[in-house]
């Protein structure tokens, strides 16, 4: 088979059958159980290493000392580097690639040349990130909205209202404390919370890097809404710990825990949506509603989404809700683009044509650029 050559770590179970589904028409896949490694290290080897650590939940760390972990990390970024240096024509690939392993493999790829996929769900139903530079916040979008517009005037569909249809509740076990809540017709501004420990939260949360820092953030902010305004929280329907307690504790009743109705219900109700960097954020913009967002995120763009990134902007905010705008031209221009290009449908079989313009890097409308 004519094409690329993907070197990837294998996944295993049904993230494996995503990856092979989206790679299989582009070239040839080997799958890699464990990373190269190698004992010739370079200047880089332990910062990367440190950086991995870093980035990786904290029960993880633990598991193993310090030491021996960052002594591992370093042989497998040397390893993938040593291994990309002699086959610079190859592809590294990994699910995610945030820390441990699958960073430093995705880091010595890199130093050594050579290009790169990284793979993540997409926060529309059945579709999956495949991007050049990384997922998430780390991912290769621009974070301007010109070049979605420029793209926005060429495109023949234009039709990204339809996904409002297929966006739902996350789905949960837990039963959660509500209490008293105003009206839904009541001007409120929702909040939705991520789960505790989310690598959101931990790596591009800001100053909100923990839920509880979140909540209290929310609480001093709600001091400042207008007269008969309240704020809304919802806690994440799958999270193992409830924050309720905490939320009811709030000093005044501007602060209103609702676990009971739908969270797309409370968005849509809402005049504002506030969140750290939750994908609810993403989501509200498909129902027309100002978004507000407190951390980091790569929808978090000047016409397209508020940035409150401290206490101080926050609070403002809070205190000037008619000003949480939007440009209704820059939200239609980004949402289709990430509806009909960025996000492939998990189930598409034949997604060479992607795979290759991705790789292939800077478009015309500069979109594929890898900067770091």
């Amino acid at each position: 088979m004519q094409g690329f050559k993907f070197i990837c770590l294998d996944p295993r179970k049904n993230k494996r059958a995503r990856i092979n589904r989206a790679l299989s028409s582009s070239g040839t896949i080997r799958w890699l159980r464990m990373a190269p490694l190698s004992f010739r290290g370079w200047p880089e080897s332990s910062q990367e290493a440190e950086q991995a650590m870093a980035m990786s939940p904290n029960d993880r760390v633990s598991r193993v000392p310090r030491p021996i972990l960052k002594w591992s990390l370093m042989l497998q970024y040397n390893g993938a580097r040593a291994h990309f240096a002699k086959h610079p024509e190859q592809v590294a690939v990994c699910w995610n690639g945030l820390n441990g392993t699958r960073r430093v493999f995705m880091r010595g790829a890199k130093a050594a040349g050579a290009r790169s996929l990284f793979f993540e769900l997409g926060p529309f139903p059945n579709r999956i990130t495949v991007d050049p530079q990384g997922v998430n916040f780390e991912n290769s979008l621009p974070r301007e909205s010109a070049p979605y517009l420029n793209w926005f005037e060429e495109a023949e569909n234009k039709d990204w209202r339809h996904v409002r249809g297929k966006i739902k509740q996350r789905q949960g076990t837990q039963i959660k404390e509500t209490g008293e809540t105003p009206p839904l017709t009541d001007p409120f501004i929702f909040a939705a919370l991520q789960t505790p420990g989310d690598s959101q939260l931990r790596l591009f949360g800001g100053v909100y890097k923990t839920v509880e820092a979140f909540i209290e953030g929310l609480e001093e902010a709600a001091q400042n809404l207008p007269e008969g305004w309240h704020l809304r929280v919802k806690e994440h329907p799958s999270a193992p710990q409830s924050f309720a307690e905490k939320i009811r504790a709030a000093r005044s009743n501007r602060v209103y825990l609702d676990n009971a109705n739908d969270t797309f219900v409370q968005v849509a109700a809402s005049k504002a949506v506030v969140t750290v960097n939750s994908s609810v954020g993403l989501e509200a913009m498909f129902y027309d509603k100002p978004v507000v967002a407190c951390g980091q995120c790569f929808w978090q763009i000047d016409d397209i989404a508020h940035a409150a990134g401290t206490q101080s902007d926050l609070n403002m905010t809070f205190k000037h809700p008619e000003k949480i705008t939007f440009s209704k031209s820059a939200r239609a221009a980004f949402l289709s683009f990430l509806d009909q290009i960025y996000y492939p449908e998990d189930s598409d079989e034949d997604s060479s044509t992607l795979i290759t313009n991705r790789l292939n890097g800077r478009d015309r409308f500069g979109f594929w650029e890898v900067t770091k």
